[in-house]
């Protein structure tokens, strides 16, 4: 465990130990997550592996038609609260 900065533009730096640990580099992907009380969860992704389990995950779900449930859902709840803007 170490004490990092952020510097202006927002920028942390993962120190070297670590990095070469999780066998992070130049390109690596990381997603952050903004748990609650000041915590955040930094994870290694690998785009990759998220891309195959995500196509054995939907292998059977009409991607099309849950999107456009989705777009139809947001779309009446915009209706509802402001009735205006489809008048």
């Amino acid at each position: 465990m170490e004490i990092v900065s952020i510097d202006k533009a927002g920028r942390i730096v993962i120190p070297g130990a670590l990095r070469k640990k999780l066998k992070l580099d130049e390109g690596s992907k990381l997603l952050i997550a903004d748990v609650k009380n000041d915590l955040l969860i930094i994870k290694k992704i690998k785009i990759e592996e998220l891309a195959e389990q995500l196509e054995k995950d939907f292998k059977n779900i009409d991607i099309d038609a849950v999107v456009d449930k989705v777009r139809s859902d947001v779309k009446e709840k915009i209706r509802k609260k402001h009735p205006s803007v489809f008048a």
